[in-house]
């Protein structure tokens, strides 16, 4: 049988790796892209923000390992959108991160080439 504090733990693990996650300038910027599109395909990320695609596999399966994104195939390509999920603590970071992109340059340079893209 599964304790209150077992219950209590494994929420607070899963909220710690949600700010591990988030603890990543690449993770954000991928993060900020997924955001602002509402779903990205993994070979727009490369062009927006000069990552390898080595880098972006990674950051992205960490994003998704801490539930924030979830991905869909389509042929070969991946194509990521947030995770839904409607819990408080999730929803705020990610309203973090919109202010903290209206107030950082490079997050609003990657939405602006982004949107030059075709999202």
């Amino acid at each position: 049988m599964t304790t209150t504090a077992e219950i209590n733990d494994r929420i607070l693990s899963e909220r710690a790796r949600v700010f591990a996650a988030l603890g990543d300038p690449a993770r954000l910027r991928i993060l900020n892209l997924i955001r602002h599109c509402e779903e990205v395909c993994n070979c727009e990320i490369g062009p927006v923000t000069g990552f390898l695609p080595s880098k972006i596999s990674r950051h992205l399966a960490i994003l998704k390992q801490a539930g924030l994104i979830r991905e869909r195939r389509e042929g070969t390509y991946l194509h990521y959108r947030l995770a839904p999920d409607g819990e408080p603590v999730r929803e705020t970071l990610l309203s973090l991160l919109d202010t903290l992109a209206s107030d950082d340059p490079l997050l609003q340079d990657d939405r602006e080439r982004m949107d030059q893209c075709g999202c």
